[in-house]
């Protein structure tokens, strides 16, 4: 147990219900940022709100211990993703029914911010001394572009110790802890063709058929394998080329798009590099320009020893009675900014999720207990007081 610090749940379950009434869409999170902004400055925290565009703020709060110390940050993503077909109730109306909250970003990841209020105010009002500082930010963009993710590190928030990410990754065999993740990239591959009558094609380059031949080669391309993550993968996302008004014309220009996962000693250069040789090698007729666009994501790989791990790890076993699955993941989250860029060490730890971007999202009441006081823990314990035992 948390020796002289209370876990409130009913206060987690009373703030996740508040903020899922909240629509924070991608595109719309101010609402959110000045919910949660609120909520930190009853709790004594110094808060701030940057604008990272037009009404899109990230949210950022600090409060100082007694000394000096590392800084240890809890963040999240204030965006979820839109509204899709298919729910069986109001998204913005929260919804408990058989031991679960539904409701849209109830654990993409708004079940993280409540366990992460509740953690912090169960430290406050505890009076609990620790040293260094207690950060938290929201930030936007997370299911889109990570504008907010990269924003933070050009503030003085950046300058952290370690960050707990509040995504819905509870460290069973459902969602192991990521000790890496892949990067990406976006190749935007344009094939420059030459027109010419289409009855009459052999006058001209078809720039959608050189195109295609790119595109069904792409088991080809040349990829890196990685001991932890094996090989990365490729998607063709996008296509277009061709007449805006009808006419019997040869394309001369087509356009796609490329999404390839990147393992831990692959970059944007290599990869370019990779699609280029493998253009070269089918001797097409036509002109290909081999660029990337955003989003583009940094792979990253965490030391087992990092101490904000260690603590972890102790932590699990105290609160659930056994130890953390882990894992090296396919996908992206801020982490990939936060330790892929600027090489600070992220721990993803958060509530059991539930129909994540799909309709009928929920979380698990049964994990917001738990989730809540291993926050409260690590946190102490990284801050300088050992309450994992």
């Amino acid at each position: 147990m948390l020796e002289g610090i209370r876990i409130d749940e009913e206060y987690t379950i009373k703030q996740l219900k508040e903020m899922i009434k909240i629509k924070s869409i991608v595109g719309e999170e101010r609402d959110l940022a000045e919910y949660l902004g609120s909520e930190l400055k009853s709790l004594g925290f110094k808060t701030e709100m940057h604008d990272v565009e037009p009404r899109r703020p990230n949210i950022y709060a600090k409060i100082s211990g007694k000394s000096n110390g590392p800084r240890l940050m809890f963040n999240g993503h204030t965006d979820t993703v839109p509204v899709c077909e298919g729910w069986q109730t109001d998204p913005f109306t929260p919804v408990v029914k058989e031991g679960r909250i539904y409701g849209l970003g109830s654990c993409d990841m708004k079940a993280g911010f409540a366990c992460a209020l509740t953690a912090l105010k169960a430290i406050i009002d505890s009076g609990t001394e620790f040293g260094g500082k207690l950060l938290f930010s929201g930030v936007i963009d997370e299911e889109a572009y990570s504008k907010g993710a990269k924003a933070m590190l050009k503030t003085d928030y950046g300058k952290c110790d370690a960050i707990i990410l509040g995504e819905p990754y509870p460290g069973n065999e459902t969602k192991p802890i990521p000790l890496g993740i892949t990067g990406k990239i976006l190749y935007d591959v344009t094939v420059k063709g030459h027109s010419a009558h289409g009855f009459t094609p052999q006058l001209g380059i078809n720039a959608i058929e050189e195109a295609a031949k790119i595109i069904i080669s792409l088991d080809k391309l040349k990829m890196k394998s990685h001991e932890r993550f094996g090989v990365g993968n490729h998607c063709t996302l996008k296509i277009e080329g061709g007449y805006t008004i009808y006419s019997v014309v040869v394309p001369d220009r087509c356009r796609f798009e490329v999404n390839r996962l990147l393992v831990p000693g692959e970059s944007a250069n290599s990869a370019i590099d990779d699609f280029n040789e493998l253009v070269k090698s089918l001797n097409l007729k036509s002109e290909v320009e081999v660029k990337t666009k955003p989003p583009q994501y940094e792979p990253f790989m965490l030391r087992e020893d990092e101490q904000i791990l260690k603590i972890f790890q102790k932590v699990y076993k105290n609160v659930l009675g056994v130890e953390p699955k882990y894992a090296y993941n396919t996908g992206i989250t801020d982490a990939n900014v936060f330790a892929g860029e600027a090489r600070i060490p992220c721990l993803h730890l958060g509530p059991e999720r539930g129909n994540v971007h799909q309709p009928n999202e929920y979380t698990p009441i049964e994990w917001l207990l738990p989730i809540s006081k291993m926050y409260a823990m690590i946190a102490t314990h990284f801050l300088g007081r050992d309450s994992s035992e």
